[in-house]
């Protein structure tokens, strides 16, 4: 089987995964890793948009490389937006050290999430449903898909704060 075939395969069990997620059936490993997103964006506002948000990027770390977006990571973040964020230049050799931290330095990938939801947050006056489209289409987020991931991840956290993660 060719690699886009799987990646998009893998992109639709991801897709499937996060827009019928149920929070009943989390792994202990996945509450973990949730409640350590939780922590970490308590601080700014953004612990359920983080743990959302790693719910439909990556299924909670399952999936932390998007090759067709260039997007990596617990939350998927555009590489070319965080090599622009650290001010370095955009090189092949800056894109694959950076990709490399946010898929495997859960600090800096946070770090970098929760840079861009500040981002959005300021530049839509704490509309939610405006950042998490943001989130998923930049200045698109008026965007039929960014209105839907806004739409999923509003559902996620309703969930999320169900089960009290």
């Amino acid at each position: 089987m060719n690699k886009k075939v799987i990646l998009i395969v893998l992109l639709f069990i991801t897709n499937i995964y996060a827009s019928n997620f149920d929070a009943k059936r989390l792994s202990a490993k996945d509450i973990s890793t949730l409640k350590e997103i939780k922590e970490y964006g308590k601080e700014h506002g953004l612990s359920y948009s983080l743990m959302a948000i790693a719910i439909k990027e990556s299924s909670i770390g399952k999936f932390l490389v998007n090759v067709d977006s260039k997007d990596y990571g617990l939350y998927q973040a555009n590489i070319k937006t965080v090599v622009s964020r650290h001010n370095v230049k955009n090189t092949p050799w800056n894109r694959n050290r950076y990709a490399m931290r946010l898929v495997t330095d859960f600090q800096f990938a946070t770090k970098n999430a929760i840079a861009e939801l500040t981002y959005w947050k300021k530049i839509h006056k704490n509309d939610w449903r405006k950042v998490w489209g943001s989130y998923n289409g930049g200045w698109k987020y008026n965007s039929k898909r960014a209105r839907k991931y806004s739409q999923d991840i509003a559902s996620i956290i309703k969930q999320l704060k169900k089960v009290k993660v």
